[in-house]
């Protein structure tokens, strides 16, 4: 699995992505039970408020050979994880993100958190 993570601009500023590295090497979170090696394509913010740049940082993951653009638990569940402030642009980041990939690479797949 060649993954491309797209993350919450804001957090960007204080958060390194240690929890999302680390469910990608432990295979937790959303990636419990994957079987093959998982590798990093690349780690990008949203473009910030209000997912301005989504679309082309998913296009640009994807031309990289991402084959699995996942959006990171800080906009999906907010930032500390499950305990603040949920990016009030989720669902338009999905969208934005379901249709790129239908466009670019229609076998990816997109997952809508990490840990």
């Amino acid at each position: 699995m060649k993954v491309g993570i797209i993350r919450c601009e804001i957090v960007a500023e204080n958060c390194p992505g240690s929890g999302c590295f680390k469910a990608i090497r432990e295979k937790k979170g959303v990636f419990e039970g994957v079987n093959e090696d998982i590798i990093i394509v690349g780690f990008m913010t949203c473009g910030g408020c209000p997912g301005k740049k989504v679309a082309f940082k998913a296009k640009a993951l994807l031309e990289k050979g991402a084959d699995t653009i996942v959006i990171s638990s800080c906009i999906t569940k907010g930032y500390p994880v499950g305990k603040a402030f949920v990016c009030p642009n989720v669902e338009e980041i999905k969208k934005a993100i379901e249709a790129t990939v239908k466009k670019v690479k229609p076998d990816a797949k997109v997952l809508d958190w990490t840990h």
